[in-house]
């Protein structure tokens, strides 16, 4: 059974053996599209003289730092979470051992979502523009952006947004089928902002295994949506020449993550239109390729790691094997939402994933696992 070891930062700098001590349990909530949420319990009592003690210590103050890292086994350590306190829950009683604060922590894109202003972005790409508001925040140590194609319009791009840095960066993300978050980086304070589409093939984390002498997950409850695969069309005017230019998706160009879609047939899917608020403004190619590729995910299924079986650290954004389903089930599946619970004595994960294929083949599960591990 693997040794699971955890180790935290108060403002960047590691905590001391007495605030580890104070720490009851830490629950972090991962999902894409969102900010990152965790919760530090830390209990709290009374002094000799009825006076509360230990509930204003300045590590516990609004916007004062907290990463939290986990490592399991001979691996190395993973950050959880890295950003500011940006409130608490306190729960008082009269009865001893029964009282505490709540700390809620947030990733950095707190930072990124605090002042609203009209901004506008002339000649520049999304991405150029992802980049210009990253680079405006000090808490973003680095980047992580994948190009965007241009419009093919014959007049500049002019981005005009009303929001804050997070609102305008999901948004542009959002037109180009791609997703803005910022993630804990390396070392402490020094988070990384992301600009970047779905990955589609596994990068090292161990595999999900229901069945078998080698299993780590308890359970898998999986569900089908088989209204969502979709054929999207959209249609733009031109300002210019007024010329109308129309696409239709095609599922040939989506990245599966099996060998065969999630579909029986191409006629069973649906057909959407795009609402014509893009204009000209995106690509129509990667407009309607985007909103295909995010339709496509009809697989979604959730479950809980087994106790200390599991050897890796599951976030969302990353892909993980997922084996001992059955056959058509068992395979690659993106990772969006994870739970992280923590406390003197265990770890947890459950997890949320989901996929836009199946597998080829019929046979049992157990079959497929035996090959698929060896």
């Amino acid at each position: 059974m693997p040794v699971i070891e955890y180790r935290m930062f108060f403002n960047n700098n590691p905590a001391t053996r007495e605030q580890l001590d104070r720490v009851e349990e830490i629950t972090v909530e991962q999902e894409v599209d969102m900010a990152w949420e965790a919760r530090v319990e830390i209990p709290v009592c009374v002094d000799d003289r009825g006076r509360w003690t230990g509930e204003d210590e300045d590590f516990m103050r609004s916007f004062s730092r907290v990463r939290v890292e986990i490592k399991i086994g001979e691996g190395s350590f993973a950050p959880l979470i890295d950003g500011p306190i940006v409130g608490y829950d306190s729960r008082m009683s009269s009865e001893p051992g029964q009282s505490s604060i709540t700390l809620t922590v947030r990733d950095d894109s707190v930072y990124l979502n605090r002042e609203e202003n009209v901004s506008r972005f002339e000649n520049l790409l999304d991405h150029e523009i992802a980049a210009q508001i990253f680079g405006e925040f000090e808490q973003i140590a680095s980047t992580d952006i994948e190009d965007t194609p241009a419009s093919g319009s014959s007049l500049p791009p002019v981005v005009v947004q009303r929001g804050t840095s997070m609102q305008i960066l999901r948004s542009l993300a959002r037109r180009q089928g791609m997703h803005a978050y910022v993630l804990p980086g390396e070392s402490p304070g020094e988070s990384v902002g992301c600009f970047k589409t779905f990955p589609a093939q596994t990068d090292g984390l161990a595999p999900l295994i229901l069945l078998g002498e080698n299993r780590n997950i308890e359970t898998l409850n999986s569900r089908n949506n088989a209204q969502s695969p979709s054929t999207v069309r959209a249609s733009t005017l031109s300002v210019t020449d007024k010329t109308v230019t129309v696409r239709t998706s095609s599922f040939r160009d989506l990245e599966l993550m099996g060998e065969e879609a999630a579909f029986e047939s191409e006629t069973e899917t649906a057909t959407r239109i795009l609402p014509p608020h893009l204009g000209e403004s995106v690509d129509l190619d990667q407009a309607v390729s985007a909103e295909a590729a995010d339709a496509s995910y009809a697989f979604e299924a959730t479950g809980t790691v087994r106790g200390h079986c599991y050897q890796g650290v599951l976030q969302p954004y990353r892909v993980v094997r997922v084996l001992g389903i059955n056959s058509r089930l068992s395979g690659d599946y993106l990772i969006t939402q994870v739970t992280h619970t923590l406390d003197r004595s265990n770890y947890g994960q459950s997890f949320t994933v989901r996929r836009n294929a199946r597998s080829a083949g019929s046979r049992g599960g157990l079959e497929d696992l035996a090959g698929s591990i060896f």
